[in-house]
This record gives C-alpha cells, sequence and structure tokens, in this order.
C-alpha cells in the first residue's frame, strides 16, 4: 500500500510505523479491531487466521499502541466535531463552505499533498462564487410600470420636451405617440444600416 508521504511523514513524527498509525486511525473512527487490523495490514492475508489473531493481539496489546489509539481517538474527534441527526444539521452557504476548507486545509501539514488538495478545492469554490456574482451584476432587470405616468419613457419624453421648451404629453398620448414613431424608427434604420 502505497500512501501520501504526509502521512509517512505523521507516522515518522509520532514514532509509530505506518501501518499502526492507519490501525489506529481506522479504530478511532469505529472500525473493529480485526477490519482496522484487515485494511492496515493486507500483506499478512496470505497469513492463516490463527496467525492473524496472533499478530493482532500482538500489536493492540501493546501500551504505545494503545496509547496512540487514544490520541488519534481524541485527535479525530475534534476534526470531526460531527454530533446529532441528519435532519438536525442546518444547511451552510458557499462562504461558510469555503471558510471551513481554509480552516481544515491550515490544520493540515505544510507540504502535504491533502493540505494542497483543501486550497485548490478553496479557491475552486471561490472563484465559481466570483463568477456568480459577476454574472448576477451583469443582468439587467426592467421592470414595467403599473400605470402609464410611471412610464421612464414618458419621464424621458417630457424631460426632453421641457429642455427644448416644447410640448409635453400626457400619459393617455404615449401610446399614439409610440404607434406613430416605429415606422419613422424602422425608415432610420433601414437609413443607418442597421
Amino acid at each position: 500500500m502505497d500512501l501520501s508521504s504526509s502521512k509517512k511523514n505523521e507516522a515518522k513524527k509520532l514514532g509509530v510505523t505506518l501501518n499502526n498509525l492507519i490501525m489506529a486511525d481506522l479504530m478511532s473512527l469505529g472500525y473493529t479491531e480485526n477490519d482496522a487490523y484487515i485494511v492496515a495490514y493486507p500483506e499478512d492475508a496470505a497469513l492463516s487466521v490463527q496467525m492473524q489473531q496472533a499478530n493482532k493481539r500482538k500489536i493492540t496489546s501493546k501500551i504505545t499502541f494503545q496509547e496512540l489509539c487514544e490520541q488519534r481517538r481524541v485527535t479525530n474527534a475534534q476534526t470531526l466535531e460531527f454530533s446529532g441527526n441528519i435532519e438536525e444539521i442546518d444547511l451552510i452557504d458557499n462562504e461558510t463552505t469555503a471558510k471551513e476548507i481554509l480552516k481544515i486545509a491550515r490544520r493540515m501539514p505544510e507540504g502535504s499533498k491533502e493540505r494542497g488538495e483543501m486550497f485548490m478545492k478553496y479557491a475552486d469554490l471561490t472563484r465559481k462564487n466570483d463568477a456568480a456574482t459577476e454574472e448576477a451584476m451583469d443582468a439587467m432587470q426592467f421592470y414595467f410600470p403599473v400605470k402609464c405616468n410611471q412610464c421612464p419613457l414618458l419621464d424621458a419624453y417630457n424631460a426632453h420636451m421641457r429642455q427644448k421648451k416644447g410640448q409635453e404629453l400626457r400619459p393617455v398620448e404615449m401610446e399614439a405617440v409610440i404607434n406613430e414613431a416605429v415606422p419613422i424608427m424602422e425608415k432610420a434604420r433601414k437609413k443607418a444600416g442597421t
């Protein structure tokens, strides 16, 4: 079994074998001794059941292994920090998710592959948030007025006419003006070539 260098370095720092670290981690996550042993020591699968049981007992009876299991149980409990039913959990937004990913990444050993992967997930998530924000800002929304006297076109036309000292339109006259302006606008477009 070829694991990441961060796990190997962690085992070296703790002064234990990589297999013992894996077994202790699995047991701290709720695996039975037997299941954790099978996963942590795949090379022992060729041995007889009695030999496997003897090796497992030899490992688990050592005080150093028991202390390692307790230490890993505490460490993993702090990392997981999950309690309660899934129904009781509130969904979190992308910003909170990004913060949690960043916290977890900062706790990981420097230079580890897992830490790099967590920072990549953080970058991807923040990039998606930025893109969604930009898209939302690019969209223009138009609202049609409920009443003719609230029409922005009418307001703009009347403001223009006030500047030129011309006659302003009443709201009820706007429809007639638009109907007469459509053919004129089409002629102007054809002339301009658009």
